[in-house]
């Protein structure tokens, strides 16, 4: 694989009552799951959870996961982390855009 530079902050673009989102995981040749979201104020992503370790990387705004116990904010500049096997909706309050990773 060769050195790969991705300027994320011009990689998404927000559009209207929607999420959008690219997968980065075969144009770098890697095998675990790596992709960017740019989601609208007010949309949702519905109760999920993965096999794998989730890592959410903000860029743009703020993304609010809402787990069983609490609710976590993740401000641009910051991430969190996920362990498998746990239940989590994402939700953007305002616009925001992130980076999902998972990992074993």
């Amino acid at each position: 694989m060769a050195v790969t530079k991705i300027d994320l902050k011009t990689t998404m673009t927000y559009r209207e009552h929607a999420i959008t989102s690219k997968s980065f995981a075969r144009k770098l040749g890697i095998e675990l799951p790596f992709a960017m979201y740019a989601m609208a104020a007010g949309e949702s992503i519905s109760a999920e959870q993965s096999t794998l370790t989730r890592l959410f990387e903000v860029v743009d705004g703020t993304l609010t996961v809402r787990l069983a116990e609490t609710d976590q904010e993740v401000h641009a500049g910051e991430m969190l982390v996920v362990p498998a096997h746990t239940v989590h909706t994402l939700v953007a309050e305002q616009p925001c855009q992130f980076i999902q990773l998972e990992t074993k």
